[in-house]
């Protein structure tokens, strides 16, 4: 078995939560390709994004308290093999209706892994130091769904759009193998909450209710949102629009991400210095640049690419730095909940983040001006309720 106190664990822990990223970014070069492929609109295969993302917040609301009851494990592996069925529906979907279900059942399968290795880290450390592995363990998860839209261009070329979901089958049936023989359970059973509707209702009650909670999940869903709006948008206005080739959008997709590692890294070596307040609220400050250069270039008529992901990477570096600190300080006061508290948490990301891609499909007209002012928006919303709603500091510098 394998420590959770080990760096492998953290690859381990990162292998799962990836699981919801590729599934998000992977398939994004093929979005004209299956709007081609079904006969429909872009508004439509959007909505597959959609779909995917109301499926995660769905079941991470069920996934926390199950796993409160019953331990980490049973749960993850359960979520994996759903997955991994999930992902084979995808391959052989002759409609965009059943798309729309094998897309639900995938994202039931992906929301254990986001869900549980977040509560896995409350488990085992302590706040800080849990936002320092949640930084390392995000930098890991990105480098995945960075390259994801690389593999997945290159795949859809070469194969056809099917593929990419085939491949996420195979990813998800060779982690199911290494979490089932080598990862330990990491709730002990007497920290384990009773399952019963009064008390599950109380607990999410207890966790909405808790005013450090709600600053740092609305901040984190909103930051969510203007990514989520980005990649719901960028595979038309990059494709169609500034008639970037599909094999090469990953490429350019790739800066953003690389951005947000950057940020992540930078997050995780600052934060016992300078503590998770002031990282926010200079990642939230970067939120805000982003959006007025975005909003600024589309509105000036400037069509290079540069335009579009020059914000962007910074809008990345901004939320690298910040979704760390916040993820760790909602689930600070809930340490024998964690898991009751990430998948509310959870949720919450995950609805706002469907929202905001289907805004952007709903409001798309050929140009980048709606995808735009929705990132700007969100990332601006992100800075102004946190300081809004917090009080003092959840995260306090300490020395190293």
């Amino acid at each position: 078995m394998i420590k959770l106190t080990s760096p492998l664990a953290v690859v381990v822990l990162a292998a799962m939560v990836a699981m919801g990223p590729l599934a998000t970014s992977m398939y994004l070069p093929a979005f004209p390709a299956m709007a081609e492929t079904f006969g429909v609109g872009a508004d439509e295969v959007q909505l597959t994004l959609s779909a995917y993302m109301i499926g995660l917040a769905v079941a991470q609301l069920l996934c926390g308290p199950l796993a409160d009851r019953f331990g980490r494990k049973p749960l993850l592996l359960t979520g994996m093999a759903l997955f991994c069925l999930g992902s084979v529906g995808c391959t052989f979907a002759d409609s965009i209706d059943r798309l729309f279900g094998y897309r639900f059942l995938q994202a039931f399968g992906a929301a254990s892994g986001m869900v549980l290795a977040q509560a896995m880290v409350r488990d085992t450390f302590e706040p800080i130091d849990a936002a320092k592995k949640l930084a390392y363990m995000g930098s890991t998860v990105a480098v995945a769904p960075a390259l994801a839209p690389v593999v997945g261009g290159t795949l859809l070329v070469a194969f056809g759009w099917p593929s990419i979901f085939l491949v996420l089958a195979l990813y998800a049936a060779l982690t199911l193998a290494i979490v089932s023989v080598g990862l330990p359970e990491s709730l002990p059973r007497d920290r384990r909450q009773p399952l019963h509707p009064r008390t599950v209702s109380g607990n999410y009650l207890a966790v909405i209710g808790n005013r450090a909670f709600l600053a740092h999940a609305l901040a984190v869903s909103l930051m969510f949102a203007g990514h989520y709006g980005f990649m719901s948008g960028a595979p038309f206005v990059l494709i169609e629009l500034f008639d970037v080739p599909e094999a090469r959008f990953g490429w350019y997709f790739l800066f953003v991400v690389v951005a947000f590692i950057t940020g992540n890294l930078l997050g995780a070596r600052l934060t016992a210095r300078v503590g998770g307040h002031r990282l926010i609220l200079a990642g939230g400050s970067l939120l805000v640049l982003a959006g007025a250069l975005l909003v600024t270039f589309t509105m000036s008529g400037t069509d290079a690419v540069a335009a579009i992901i020059g914000p962007q990477v910074i809008y990345g570096i901004g939320s690298g730095m910040m979704m760390p600190q916040l993820i760790a300080g909602a689930l600070a006061p809930f340490q024998h909940m964690a898991g009751t508290a990430a998948s509310l948490l959870g949720f919450i990301q995950m609805g706002s983040a469907a929202a905001s891609s289907a805004l952007v499909g709903r409001l798309y007209d050929g140009t980048a001006l709606p995808m735009v002012l929705v990132i700007g928006l969100a990332g601006a919303s992100a800075l102004v309720i946190y300081l809004a709603l917090v009080g003092r500091p959840t995260l306090t510098p300490q020395a190293e």
